[in-house]
């Protein structure tokens, strides 16, 4: 055996690490910060989602209550005090209650505009877990403003009685959902 040809297979072995090390070590970097800003992305879209679930689920139910605590009692109030038999604090509680379901259908739309673009990086799966909470969503604002609109069988002491036994389910299925929502995001998200 000669010098060279033991030389020839280390240096091109030398060369062959030299060359191939970093280029491993920079795909590897690379394909790293690509999965890490992908990560990043998703994770504060799905954050601003949720936010935005949060809102159409918190809107309308803040609203009611503080409809039926302050403005709804001070109404009957007035009505039950008014002298001469005025029709105005039934105008006004009329024009209160029609406010209220306006506002509640603008921030409930403006909500679910938000969303569209989770259309654009979620899954199939989770696109159908939002899709069902928005509709259960949309249907309790529409029994809510239904119940407005039948004020005068409404209890003032307890206007939860009010409520169906079916809003009350849409209304745990709406938690349970979620849930749900916030699992799939987690494990699309790679977090365990």
């Amino acid at each position: 055996m000669t010098v060279e040809a033991i030389l020839q297979p280390a240096v091109v072995a030398a060369i062959v690490s030299a060359i191939v090390g970093p280029l491993i070590f920079f795909l590897l970097k690379r394909w790293d910060d690509k999965k890490r800003r992908n990560f990043e992305i998703r994770y504060e879209e799905y954050k601003h989602y949720l936010k935005a679930l949060e809102q159409i689920a918190s809107s309308g139910h803040a609203d009611f209550e503080r409809f039926m605590s302050e403005t709804y009692a001070s109404c009957m109030n007035e009505i039950l005090t008014t002298e001469g038999q005025s029709s105005d604090p039934l105008v006004r509680l009329n024009q209160e209650v029609n406010n209220l379901t306006a506002d509640v259908r603008k921030s409930f739309t403006q909500a679910t505009q938000e969303l569209h673009g989770l259309r654009l990086v979620c899954s199939e799966k989770l696109l159908q877990k939002v899709n069902e909470y928005v509709n259960i969503q949309r249907e309790l604002i529409d029994s809510s403003c239904s119940v407005m609109g039948n004020l005068d069988q409404m209890d003032i002491n307890n206007p939860s009685a009010s409520l169906s036994g079916e809003m009350k389910e849409k209304g745990e299925r709406t938690q349970v959902l979620f849930e749900e929502i916030v699992q799939q995001m987690r494990k699309e998200l790679g977090v365990k």
